[in-house]
């Protein structure tokens, strides 16, 4: 198995440096293999009692120039003006949904025309359907209103399942 010392490769980095700085220069390196079979790279000739192999590096190539990715082609040139990003969007919109009786919960989408307020043990809310009253609002303010607790109403607010959450379905993620 072939070994390379360290110093070998500072060598080697060294003479393609000083080859690029010098460009129009063909270098020599010498290659020696001593009788343990230890390799060394090298700019002098090898000792007496070491195989030596003598490796020419051909000049570097002249720089070229850098491509012209970010110049404006023939009819693109600059008007004087900033270039404008895309258009700025409108505040998406949800909806609060208010019943008669003051319940107060929130939607995405449209709010229903009623709902039903039936209780599962009959209480005061045991009657059929209430109407519903719906106002347009910013989603963050929706959003917002989504995570206050203790109010009356909440157990209609349009919940996303975790299964949608994971994915990223969650029209609340952003706010």
């Amino acid at each position: 198995m072939f070994r390379i010392s360290l110093s070998a490769i500072a060598l080697i980095g060294m003479i393609s440096l000083s080859s690029s700085a010098a460009c129009a220069e063909r270098q020599t390196v010498f290659k020696c293999i001593d009788p343990a079979g230890g390799i060394a790279y090298q700019a002098v000739a090898c000792k007496p009692g070491s195989r030596e192999q003598v490796i020419a590096i051909a000049p570097a190539p002249p720089p070229s120039a850098s491509p012209e990715y970010s110049r404006p082609t023939q009819g693109e040139g600059n008007t004087g003006r900033a270039a404008r990003s895309t258009p700025r969007q409108a505040a998406i919109q949800s909806y609060e949904c208010r019943t008669r009786s003051g319940a107060l919960f929130y939607r995405h989408d449209r709010c229903p025309a009623s709902i039903d307020r039936r209780s599962s043990n009959g209480g005061p809310r045991s009657g059929a359907r209430e109407s519903v009253q719906a106002r347009r609002m910013p989603r963050l303010e929706a959003c917002r209103g989504m995570r206050s607790v203790g109010r009356d109403g909440r157990e209609f607010d349009d919940v996303v399942s975790t299964y949608d959450r994971n994915l990223g379905r969650d029209p609340c993620r952003r706010y």
